[in-house]
Parts: C-alpha cells; structure tokens; sequence
C-alpha cells in the first residue's frame, strides 16, 4: 500500500499560508508531519504531490527519503492529481488523507491500512456546524461500521450523520475517476452503484477540516484544552 497526501490547494481560505504547514502541537509538528509519520507505519511509500512552488516549503521540513516523495505538478483537481500520481507509483492499493485535516482520539491509519475492501471510509460522527460543509455518508446500519450505502458532498440538506475524512482504495476504483471530478470523495457514489465493496468505521473522537479558520481555531482548543 502507498500513502497519497495531495498538498496543492491555494488555501485561499487560509489567505494563502500552506494548510499543510499549520502546527498542531505544544512542539509545533505540522499536520503534514503527523500524517506522514502515522501512515509510514502502514505505507511502503508516501507521495506527496504539490505545486512546484510549495516543494522548496516541503522539503525544508525534513521529512523526505526514498520513502517519502515530493512531487511537483500542476493539475485542475485533486482526482487528476491522484490519477497521475497512481500511474508513477506500482501500489495495487493506497491509503489517502489530506494534508489540512485533523485527527482527534482514535486514528484512522491502522484501520485504513488492514481492513478489506475495495473502498474504506474513516467516518466520524458529524458536528452540527460541520453538516452541509463536508461529504457524508449513510451506513446500511444505524450502528455504523458496516457497509455504506449513500454518498453526499457538501448537500446542505443532507441528514446523514456522519462524515468521511480519510480512506483507502484499491487501484481499479480509480477507473472510476477523471480529472474533472473535484476529489476522490465522488468516486463513492459510483462504487456503491457498481456494486463494490464499499465499507466505513465510526471513530472516536473528533474530525478537523483545518482548511478554515474556525475549524482549525476550534481544534487548536481541543489539543491543548482551552
């Protein structure tokens, strides 16, 4: 399995500081950090594609080796940015997280680098203020952890209660995918139609989108219990 973490947003909710950058402990380890060294654990390699004027900004941070790989590119979506990647890379299966997210109480690394399936969720029971602002899902079962039956993207009207911040894929999903589709989460819908199997686990804890102010304020408070 390899490690897919896109970093190539413009961040303009951020007024252009890399999300990837932003610290996330009392010792200033940055969320890009966290997720390479928790998915090192699980991944024979980690990608990191990004615009060719963030590369200087990765690298700086030490983290690169023969197993971890920045990649410059330019592209119109985060699909495109994971197609081209996957045809570098001779993984049959990837695990994918976003560099501007946070994990809080249990992680997601493990499950997603174990379990079986053709497509695998990290699902969290969604804030209210987080509702209509994420991709939700619908587990076939009240309890959760078991097959999802139902996709939505950033629906405001979407009732589902729990979202998906993480997941892992075997490659042939991806024939599912083009460049024009915004990020991986609309590949779920058309697996659920195909009939693959598309499963999800409810941990516990919480589910930062540190790609805005509020969220990343919000999840600064939690860590350090302000």
């Amino acid at each position: 399995m390899d490690g897919l973490i896109p970093a190539s947003g413009a961040a303009s909710r951020m007024r252009g500081i890399p999300k990837f950058l932003l610290p996330c402990d009392d010792e200033y380890l940055t969320l890009l950090e966290r997720h390479v060294l928790n998915m090192l654990k699980y991944c024979r390699m980690i990608w990191i594609p990004t615009r060719p004027d963030l590369t200087i900004l990765i690298e700086s941070l030490g983290i690169t080796s023969e197993r971890v790989v920045v990649i410059p590119m330019v592209t119109k979506s985060m699909t495109e940015t994971i197609l081209k990647v996957a045809a570098i890379s001779s993984a049959d299966e990837f695990m994918l997280c976003m560099p501007d997210t946070y994990f809080e109480g249990e992680l997601p690394y493990e499950n997603l680098g174990t379990l079986s399936g053709d497509l695998k969720l990290a699902c969290w029971k969604i804030r209210a203020e987080q509702k209509g602002k994420l991709g939700q899902i619908l587990f076939e079962t009240s309890s959760g952890n078991s097959k999802i039956i139902d996709s939505r993207d950033k629906d405001p009207n979407c009732r589902f209660d729990h979202s998906w911040g993480a997941m892992s894929f075997r490659r042939e999903l991806l024939e599912l995918g083009n460049p024009e589709m915004p990020h991986t989460g609309y590949l779920i819908k058309p697996a659920i139609e195909k009939g693959l199997l598309v499963g999800g686990f409810v941990l516990q804890g919480s589910y930062f989108d540190c790609g805005t102010p509020k969220e990343y304020i919000q999840m600064l408070r939690k860590v350090t219990n302000e």
